[in-house]
């Protein structure tokens, strides 16, 4: 098999021929980069640029990721399924001041316009991860083609769109500089994550043992070039000339006393866990005990949902284990979603058994659109907990314990009535808390950090009540 024929491999499931039978008019190729990317990761093939003086970066980037098959200019066969309008925002336009940017939609004219500076890269990351999803599912017939003008970057919840611009500053990149970041499973979610917040002055320390294979390129921060080296070592090549210690280990139970040593000599300011497997929350308890703040993210089947859980020691919100097995998520997905996944996700269990039951949690199949926002939630959070300055949705979720963030990328029915997990709108975030465990008991008591909660028995989906995430949807 070649890189070719293994490129797609976990794609086509989803999609079958996806967008290879689609064409796609795009002016500025740099800002609208991100979204092209993904497209091309849904098998978009033809695409053509009408300002030429930009086509030489998509053409060097996708050249990068699947050299094997360069994109192709459908000009001459006069067939456009989707027009893309893509540019930075005036410098002096008091609308789009700070972090807010716009995606104006036209369903007549099956048109998209973008204004967003790619320099603020979670915000880019955000809008083309919206722009990107919603253009592929009007493509294949899945959702019709939006309509609108939608703003985003709202300070009060960044991850859902808004109605009307608010201004609102940057998220503190700057405080990224000097700090030690440890990312603990470089895959979709981990390599992501570390695209977003490269360049901003951190010092690293990538920990995973896998080497990269022709099946990780088309939704991991991973080249053609790549492929058959440790995931570590090419991470730490993509991060120069920040510094970056590569460790290329397992970790399973067996390598956890070697993590603790590497932390207590080289504490981190902030864990980005993404490995995915049943190790996931063993790790998190060491990280309690060891006081080290971190943001902890995995993803369902086919990574149509996902959850984001913040974890400050020093500020005593919940720990990962508080929700591991406690929280009431609304009523899970229908198939896909199997019986043993759902006994994963929902019932306590203890390692053994969850060893036994399920040996990793991993996101198949899935494209890059899926994955990448989970990878973008995670590295917003690991960054505000790092910031000098930290958003005000932030500061929401610490205040009320709300720190397991449970995002959907589809919006599913069920039948009889409601959405899966509580998701209305793909795209959708929302706060998860204390007040959310859910059991059989009055109280429950966390076996990692000792914590006390008391237990809602619920029978349907807890309320958003007045979240920011459903004011501005």
């Amino acid at each position: 098999m070649t890189v070719a024929d293994d490129y797609f491999a976990r794609v086509r499931p989803l999609l079958g021929r996806g967008l290879s039978g689609h064409a796609v008019a795009v002016d500025d190729a740099e800002v609208a980069l991100l979204v092209l990317e993904l497209l091309a990761g849904c098998m978009l093939e033809d695409v053509v640029v009408t300002r030429p003086e930009t086509r030489g970066a998509l053409a060097r980037h996708l050249a990068w990721k699947r050299p094997f098959q360069p994109l192709r200019d459908a000009a001459a066969a006069g067939r456009i399924d989707a027009r893309i309008s893509a540019r930075r925002p005036a410098p002096a336009g008091p609308a789009l001041s700070g972090g807010v940017a716009s995606v104006r939609w036209s369903a007549a004219r099956r048109e998209v316009s973008i204004e967003v500076d790619p320099d603020d890269r979670l915000l880019w990351m955000d809008v083309s991860y919206h722009v990107a999803r919603a253009v592929r599912d009007a493509l294949l017939g899945r959702a019709p083609w939006p309509e609108g003008t939608r703003w985003h970057g709202h300070p009060a919840w960044p991850f859902s769109p808004s109605a009307a611009p608010v201004a609102a500053p940057r998220p503190d990149y700057a405080a990224l500089a000097g700090r030690h970041l440890v990312v603990i499973g470089c895959g979709s979610v981990g390599s992501e994550a570390i695209r977003a917040l490269a360049g901003a002055g951190a010092r690293w320390t990538l920990v995973d043992d896998a080497r990269v294979t022709a099946f990780n390129l088309a939704r991991q921060w991973y080249g053609a070039g790549d492929v058959g080296r440790p995931k570590v070592d090419a991470l730490a090549a993509r991060l120069a000339p920040a510094p970056v210690c590569a460790w290329p280990a397992r970790l399973d139970a067996s390598g956890l006393p070697a993590l603790e040593a590497r932390l207590r000599a080289d504490p981190p300011d902030a864990v980005l866990l993404a490995t995915g497997t049943h190790h996931h929350g063993a790790i998190g308890e060491l990280l309690w005990r060891l006081g080290v703040p971190h943001a902890a993210a995995c993803c369902y089947p086919q990574a149509r949902y996902f959850e984001v859980s913040v974890v400050s020691p020093r500020e005593r919100t919940p720990c990962l284990c508080c929700f591991r097995g406690h929280l009431y998520r609304g009523a899970p997905e229908p198939p896909p979603m199997t019986d043993e996944v759902a006994s994963f996700l929902y019932q306590p269990m203890d390692d053994a058994r969850r060893e036994r039951a399920y040996a990793d949690l991993v996101a198949e199949p899935a494209t890059a659109i899926e994955t990448m926002r989970a990878g973008e939630v995670l590295a917003r959070c690991a960054l505000e907990l790092c910031a000098r300055r930290r958003s005000p949705w932030f500061q929401r979720a610490l205040g009320a314990g709300t720190t397991c963030l449970l995002g959907g990328n589809v919006a599913r029915p069920l039948p009889g009535g409601g959405h899966a997990y509580g998701i209305r709108e793909p795209g959708q975030v929302i706060r998860l808390g204390l007040d959310d465990i859910a059991g059989t008991e009055d109280t429950v008591e966390c076996g990692a950090c000792g914590r006390r909660m008391a237990v809602a028995l619920r029978e349907a989906a807890p309320s958003i009540g007045d979240d920011a995430d459903q004011a501005l949807l």
